[in-house]
């Protein structure tokens, strides 16, 4: 009976989608990306006859944890062909400039008949899903196909629907897998209390893509000159609306910092929820000029692809999305030796709880713990510089995680 509403739920939320895609451009992707996509996977496969690797992701965040693992994959195993797919249209955009995948599709809606045409036609050596994108009839076509699955950079907890009375032939079809690679222990030790066993925890591989990005070039005029002088300057980066409400805040009471904003959605409605209530000058990226920047006291990242490389003109960092579902990257703050802040939500992310417990990240739940922690770093250097050096050393300590998977998946793929 589960399984039966997972499968009309599957549905209905493709339906759904489409529908919303009459009026919004991101449902419209996330359709239009779809309708020829066993054409274009044929045509992979009938022009390419080497062995291929399927590696799968939900999103850009995935994508961005699983990318140290793709890489790897392409340099090992040159004489195979990397299939990487998508659930979501801000994965796709960022995977179609990866050099490391062959062929970027969209996966098709998880069905027991498009799972069978996808297994059938693509016929993967080896499989590989990030995180926790799981989808039973594409895990149980290659289960009976005898392909190996695994999961990377897996994280479980106990409240997810899998340990749930009514979900046993969810937990079934995870007993299929070849391997999970998972973050942590407690991940490690909540599978095996279900009965699966093929566990190594390996690490989160999101630490061996941010420690590279200190050593990436990069420079920009009209940053590098925003950000000269004395004052503090925070970077906060993916923003939300909720966030936006204690930055402006913040900003309007006249403090001694400065501020480069880079939203989650680069879009006017985001953009907006920010200047609408702020009160000193800023400036837009895209409108800026030399002679403005000096007086402004917010600069407005409005285009994408920048946020990585931006952290290391922080003096410190703030994440958005705590106010929200949880917080995005805290990593590419703290890979630069800069104390990270974020908002509540926060638990359930391990890096984050870590982070808090050793020094170098804090939680502002509402405007005036903000304001404190903020005023903290501004009128304490030695506290600054020490929250820092913890956040960097956390970051370094805990890279691996890639070679790690990859000295297990060596002993998988053929």
């Amino acid at each position: 009976m589960m399984l039966l509403f997972y499968s009309i739920g599957i549905r209905l939320y493709h339906f759904a989608a489409c529908v919303a895609a009459l009026f919004n451009a991101k449902a419209k992707l996330f359709c239009d990306g779809r309708k020829d996509v066993f054409e274009k996977l044929l045509k992979e496969v009938e022009e390419n006859h080497s062995p291929r690797i399927w590696f799968h992701c939900s999103s850009f965040g995935e994508y961005e944890q699983g990318r140290p693992v793709l890489h790897k994959l392409k340099s090992s195993y040159p004489n195979h062909r990397i299939v990487l797919t998508f659930f979501s249209p801000s994965g796709y955009a960022q995977g179609v400039k990866d050099a490391a995948a062959d062929c970027v599709l969209y996966l098709p809606s998880d069905s027991v008949a498009h799972a069978r045409k996808w297994i059938s036609l693509l016929n993967p050596s080896l499989a590989v899903f990030v995180k926790y994108d799981f989808w039973f009839h594409y895990m149980n076509e290659l289960s009976r196909k005898k392909i190996p699955f695994v999961y990377v950079s897996a994280i479980f907890r106990s409240n997810q629907f899998f340990f749930k009375p009514w979900a046993k032939s969810f937990l079934s079809i995870l007993n299929k897998a070849s391997a999970f690679y998972v973050q942590n222990h407690s991940s490690a030790e909540l599978l095996r209390q279900h009965g699966i066993h093929q566990v190594v925890v390996t690490g989160d591989t999101r630490f061996d893509r941010v420690v590279q990005l200190p050593n990436t070039p990069f420079s920009d005029a009209v940053i590098q000159n925003f950000s000269s002088g004395d004052a503090p300057l925070i970077v906060a980066g993916s923003t939300w609306p909720q966030d936006h409400k204690l930055l402006a805040e913040y900003i309007n009471k006249g403090h001694a910092a400065k501020m480069i904003l880079i939203p989650h959605e680069v879009n006017e409605s985001s953009i907006s929820s920010f200047t609408s209530l702020c009160n000193k000058k800023y400036i837009r990226y895209s409108q800026a000029n030399h002679l403005q920047l000096p007086e402004a006291s917010v600069l407005i990242i409005d285009r994408i692809g920048m946020l990585s490389k931006i952290y290391r003109y922080a003096t410190w960092c703030y994440i958005g999305g705590g106010f929200g579902k949880g917080i995005h990257n805290i990593l590419e703050g703290a890979v630069y030796g800069k104390p990270v802040v974020f908002g509540p939500q926060y638990q359930k992310f391990a890096e984050a709880v870590r982070l808090i417990e050793l020094g170098g990240a804090f939680a502002a739940a509402d405007a005036a713990q903000l304001q404190t922690i903020f005023n903290k770093f501004i009128h304490t250097k030695e506290f600054t510089e020490h929250a820092g050096a913890v956040s960097k050393k956390f970051v370094f300590e805990n890279a691996g995680a890639t070679d790690a998977v990859m000295s297990q998946l060596q002993h998988i793929i053929s």
